[in-house]
């Protein structure tokens, strides 16, 4: 029984520090620093359509690349949304720009 009982406290401290230790990750592809994408969602849609277009996002960000949008649009229809603009804000600890 005492075996059974630290066995148990080995896998739950085991377990803890691997949950503690796990960076999720919002994408799976390398992009630049995510600070330099924080902006107010409502400037980058200049078409006010709810909607950030590729030409809206390369405009807001020239040095951007494809891969970055395509990294935030997460359900992969061609558009940032506001909810997958405020996940990937989220996801890298950006607050709201002063």
């Amino acid at each position: 029984m005492k075996r059974l009982t630290v066995l148990m406290g080995v896998v739950s401290i085991v377990a803890l520090a691997a949950g503690c230790s796990f960076k999720g990750k919002y994408h799976d592809t390398a992009l630049p620093d995510p600070k330099e994408y924080n902006a107010h969602f409502e400037n980058l849609d200049s078409r006010k359509d709810g909607l950030i277009s590729w030409v809206e996002f390369k405009a807001y960000f020239p040095r951007s690349e494809p891969q970055v949008f395509s990294a935030i649009d997460l359900n992969k229809d061609g558009y940032i949304d506001h909810d997958e603009w405020l996940k990937f804000k989220e996801a890298h600890g950006l607050k709201r720009p002063g």
